[in-house]
């Protein structure tokens, strides 16, 4: 669908029309997401986007909500059996208000529009904090029932840091300003940089477009619509681009203590947050250091069971003799030194989270008696004659290779099948290294605290080795590194000379190795030669092998050997 070249056309009565039915059928496909606020000079301009709305649902035969609160807006809308009016009542009781509201939002279900009144009539004398708690309480309605929300920020009513409150919690926040010879469009808050590069501030002359200045509104909207006319085309980059920032949010925000930002980290958190959904039995596998500990408390504190105990048990530390009195308890006089009953770990996880680390270091003793508590979700202490039901969401770890130790009878098969439910792989540090950095950064702020000493940044010398050290201790190695360094620092930037030596010295005979392995310079080269030929194929792999003059089979080993993707949606 072509966006209208207003420069371009003359635009008459009739000719107007037609424009203005182009526009409107631009304004179907766009996506302005599920609350969108529109700061104009006047309802008059607002009442031109509601309208071209109301439209949409006339002809979709879709109904959409107008709540009604004090201007004049209800006589400048048409499509008039295309919505309700709910009247809105400012009382002094201004809760009993917003909670009739919310409660009619709640009774009408879920997915419905919502058109709202100028809000600035709730405002009481100089006072901004009404209107914005008002649209506070809600919007956050609104979010909830996924519904989508249109409001109207009149120009002079508000000051520019209560406009950016409004905005941090809207989709979108665009400002139209006009005066009697030009409009500007001022997108304040948009869901990407490309969609702000659609709508950035432009200004447009009434006589260059051979427009009457009384036509304004139809100007705003037609003017508008052409900015963003291109978006729609581009609609499936700006999701994916909108996910992915996404996605790095929720693990700052939602994992503060799941630190990196590889592929492998943010899909080790989405499987963190499917498994906090459920109560299926997780099974995180890792090298030692990598984390297993941090993802299993992660997951307990995202869960349904994040209200009850999270009890870690060390399976490597247990003896074989103490390990059923640690897991589910005694009677008094059960055995020698038993004077009193005693609650096991399993007891005290009930109603929250136990975590059985190092669960491979368990006997096979203890495995048969584990398979039968989260079998039966019952145990029966050592001496007791009555089985105890407990609700405990299990979590193991283990650095264990399972195959290997199924094969020599180190571990049994039936317990490994029962709490491979959900797994989590955890890979080594050295298999992600762009997580090193951030890592980095995330323990000098720990250690700057804890040791009051401030230490900010680090040198880029500092940041290579850091970087080309293969960690075989993983992030536990990399923070011990990290706190030897902070403690021999005398200044706020952390240098290369203050690493543990060992670190220093693997990294020189590494550097030393790249510079003059010709082996793997062949292969960095093979690699980038075979990732320009995709590229310049886009990614037809026939094509691609055509020019590389080799087979194709030859040529998907070569992506399988360098680990490059099938797809350029992947591509390193």
């Amino acid at each position: 669908m072509r966006a209208t070249d207003l420069r371009k056309e003359n635009i008459g009565g009739e000719s107007r029309c037609n424009t203005l039915k182009e526009i409107t059928e631009l304004l179907y496909n766009l996506d302005w997401g599920n609350c969108a606020i529109w700061y104009v000079p006047s309802i008059d301009d607002y009442a031109i986007f509601v309208n071209s709305f109301l439209q949409r649902c006339y002809n979709q035969s879709k109904r959409a909500f107008y709540i009604k609160i004090g201007s004049n807006l209800e006589k400048k809308l048409h499509y008039r059996s295309s919505f309700d009016i709910y009247n809105f009542e400012y009382t002094e009781d201004f809760s009993q208000s917003i909670k009739s509201l919310k409660e009619f939002i709640q009774a009408n279900g879920r997915y419905n529009s919502y058109i709202f009144d100028d809000i600035s009539c709730l405002k009481d004398g100089e006072n901004e904090s009404t209107p914005l708690h008002f649209f506070q309480a809600v919007n956050l309605q609104l979010q909830k029932l996924e519904a989508v929300s249109y409001w109207p920020l009149l120009k002079g009513f508000f000051v520019q840091d209560t406009i950016m409150k409004f905005g941090g919690m809207a989709q979108l926040l665009v400002s139209i300003e006009r005066t009697e010879e030009t409009v500007c469009i001022h997108p304040l808050k948009v869901p990407s940089i490309k969609f702000y590069q659609m709508l950035k501030p432009y200004s447009f002359d009434f006589e260059t477009l051979g427009l009457e200045k009384g036509n304004k509104s139809s100007v705003i909207l037609n003017l508008l619509m052409q900015k963003v006319a291109e978006v729609d085309q581009l609609k499936q980059d700006l999701k994916k681009s909108k996910e992915k920032y996404q996605d790095l949010l929720e693990i700052a925000t939602q994992y503060p203590n799941i630190v990196g930002r590889s592929e492998h980290i943010h899909e080790v958190c989405r499987m963190i947050g499917i498994a906090a959904a459920s109560n299926a039995t997780v099974l995180v596998h890792g090298e030692s250091g990598t984390g297993k500990e941090l993802v299993a408390e992660a997951i307990h504190f995202h869960s349904l069971y994040s209200k009850g105990p999270f009890i870690k048990v060390n399976c490597a530390a247990i003896s074989e003799t103490l390990l059923e009195s640690e897991l589910f308890g005694h009677k008094k006089g059960s055995f020698t030194g038993a004077i009193y009953d005693r609650k096991g770990k399993f007891q005290l996880a009930d109603g929250g989270t136990i975590l059985l680390d190092e669960i491979g270091c368990m006997s096979p003793t203890g495995q048969a008696k584990l398979l039968r508590v989260l079998q039966e979700k019952r145990i029966e202490p050592v001496g007791g004659t009555k089985p105890i039901k407990v609700d405990v969401r299990v979590i193991a770890t283990t650095n264990l290779k399972f195959k290997k130790a199924m094969e020599e009878g180190r571990f049994r098969k039936d317990l490994y099948y029962r709490i491979n439910v959900f797994p989590i792989q955890l890979l080594p540090l050295k298999e992600r290294k762009e997580d090193i950095l951030p890592l980095t950064k995330h323990f000098l702020r720990k250690y700057s605290e804890e040791l009051k000493k401030t230490i900010t940044e680090i040198t880029p010398s500092a940041a290579y080795i850091l970087q080309v050290y293969d960690w075989p201790g993983n992030v536990r190695e990399l923070e011990n590194a990290i706190e030897y360094a902070f403690m021999l620092e005398k200044g706020e930037t952390l240098h290369a000379s203050n690493l543990p030596q060992r670190v220093l010295n693997a990294s020189r005979d590494k550097s030393t190795f790249e510079l003059f392995n010709l082996r793997r310079k062949l292969e960095i080269v093979e690699k980038d030669t075979i990732i320009k030929a995709l590229e310049c194929t886009n990614w037809i792999k026939k094509k691609a092998a055509k020019i590389l003059g080799i087979n194709p089979k030859n040529l998907s080993y070569f992506m399988k050997k360098h680990h490059i993707p099938k797809t350029a949606n992947k591509r390193p």
